[in-house]
């Protein structure tokens, strides 16, 4: 009798070991995951930095024409996004973007399409040239106040806002 009541705690003993040696891997396998999350959201911010200083180094030296010319910049006016009769018959394919961020500015918008590693989107060969579909992935938009020289660039990824920068634009007096 003292056998059978000897294996019993044996047993209920090895149960709670298993219990929690479970316990502690679930609890590393969340440290895990969530360190690979915070790896992923750190590598969005640094891409999303690097393409607005990017954009914004070309607005403040060569303007809209640059950007339209090394970046194929899109253009669309408030006044565009919604159209004359308030249908959405007049948008480019840049304004979803921007509704997105959830950004109105008086002035123009430039929109950019990038893909995961910071190069222009429409350079990128169908299926993404790797083998991978990476296609396009951040979205860059310029609202410029050309009147005031000041612009604000707001890069997302999947709609959802990244990194924002405000810029101003000086010029030198000629004299």
């Amino acid at each position: 009798m003292s056998r059978k009541q000897h294996s019993g705690i044996f047993m209920m003993e090895m149960i709670m070991v298993v219990f929690f040696f479970i316990l502690c891997s679930s609890v590393c396998i969340l440290v895990f995951v969530k360190g690979d999350r915070m790896s992923r959201d750190a590598a969005d911010l640094n891409q999303s930095v690097l393409i607005a200083q990017s954009v914004a180094e070309v607005w403040k030296l060569e303007g809209p024409e640059g950007l339209k010319q090394r970046f194929g910049a899109s253009v669309s006016t408030q006044d565009d996004a919604s159209g004359s009769d308030g249908n959405d018959a007049f948008k480019t394919d840049g304004d979803e973007a921007v509704e997105a961020v959830g950004y109105e500015a008086a002035g123009n918008r430039y929109v950019m399409e990038f893909d995961k590693n910071g190069n222009l989107a429409e350079d990128i060969p169908e299926g993404g040239g790797d083998g991978s579909a990476s296609g396009k992935i951040y979205t860059a938009v310029l609202s410029a106040d050309e009147a005031e020289s000041s612009a604000e660039i707001t890069v997302s990824r999947e709609k959802n806002s990244v990194y924002k920068l405000s810029v101003s634009r000086h010029e030198r007096e000629q004299g």
